[in-house]
């Protein structure tokens, strides 16, 4: 499907020491279609931000592809390159595009002391002029629901305001998959639900595909698909069973329900 996320028998291992490799991810395959929530749940250190990692072309996979689009990440990166070098022409003419196809949203310090809003802007200034990127990042932070945030610095939000601002942070130069990693570890449960529903919305208004990585089952609720990632390999879990409706207007009487009425 046009705009999906696509990994197909990933492997991923780490060295330790000089003889032993630990493996972290073991023929994974996955898809993110654009418009819904994945969800991929495992516990602490067993290969949720790999995953993330790989999935946005950060880390390469020892075997196995990552596509975008129909795209090689890997396979492509010649391409790629020279796509890159296109868009710096094209912005050094003052031809400018904010667009990325991936963005990864963790909910870590900015690395910058500055207003939430500013910080935002200043990583869209390559690709905008100043009065541009700030207009994009206030209307980020609108969307999540964080527009108070805007002149706070990054030190005096709490968690829910934190994860909200990394949200908008990832929405700003409007990618076509956001992958997200643990943002509600740290929350309390109507701030994990929040989090949840907003990151559905967002799927739903703008047919973003969003793949999270979490710890909780409890945070999986509002995902439109779970898997479960443990000891390297993914477990996509089956969709739960259909509920039969509830029709409370209707009397279902007892006995015989080949009786004729008299």
């Amino acid at each position: 499907m046009e705009g999906s996320l696509v990994l197909r028998g990933v492997w991923l291992s780490y060295p330790r020491g000089r003889r032993h490799v630990v493996r972290v991810l073991v023929d994974v395959s996955l898809e993110v279609r654009p418009g819904e929530v994945v969800a991929v749940l495992a516990q602490r250190a067993q290969g949720k931000t790999s995953l993330l990692r790989v999935a946005a072309g950060m880390e390469r996979p020892d075997r196995g592809s990552v596509l975008f689009a129909g795209r090689d990440m890997w396979r492509d990166g010649e391409d790629a390159r020279r796509r890159r070098h296109h868009r710096r022409r094209r912005r050094r003419r003052g031809v400018c595009s904010s667009s990325v196809p991936i963005a990864l949203v963790r909910a870590s310090h900015p690395g910058v002391d500055v207003p939430v809003e500013e910080g935002i802007a200043l990583a869209l200034t390559g690709s905008h002029r100043g009065r541009e990127a700030r207009e994009l990042a206030a209307r980020a932070l609108e969307d999540v629901g964080a527009s108070e945030c805007a002149q706070r610095h990054w030190d005096d939000l709490g968690d829910g305001e934190r994860a909200r601002v990394a949200i908008a942070q990832g929405i700003s130069r409007d990618p076509k998959v956001l992958l997200v990693d643990d943002l509600t570890s740290t929350l309390a449960l109507d701030e994990a639900e929040d989090v949840a529903i907003l990151l559905h919305s967002l799927a739903a208004e703008r047919g973003l595909g969003v793949l999270v990585g979490v710890g909780d089952a409890q945070a999986t609720r509002w995902s439109d698909r779970v898997a479960t990632l443990a000891g390297g390999a993914l477990i996509m879990e089956p969709p739960p069973p259909s509920q039969t409706p509830d029709y409370p207007n209707i009397i279902d009487f007892p006995g015989d329900r080949n009786a004729t009425a008299g």
